[in-house]
């Protein structure tokens, strides 16, 4: 495989995976905060316009939601 299509699958892979951590993050932060958070976007592709802003916070919630998750079924396994 060339180095382009490399490049081309794992940007692909960030955006996507970014996208489901951030979407997660701001469904965590609605949840504990009572609806009070307000998230950014509405679909994919604001959520591509937006992702140079400061969201490493919100996207760090989601991704430790999912380890989380991954430990608590191990652990109940």
């Amino acid at each position: 495989m060339s180095i382009v299509v490399e490049i081309f699958i794992w940007l692909l892979i960030d955006t996507l995976l970014g996208f489901i951590f951030y979407s997660t993050g701001c469904f965590i932060l609605k949840a504990f905060t009572f609806g009070q958070f307000e998230s950014k976007f509405k679909d994919f592709s604001n959520f591509k316009a937006n992702k140079a802003k400061k969201v490493n916070f919100i996207i760090l919630l989601g991704f430790s939601f999912y380890v989380l998750l991954i430990m608590l079924i191990a652990y109940l396994n």
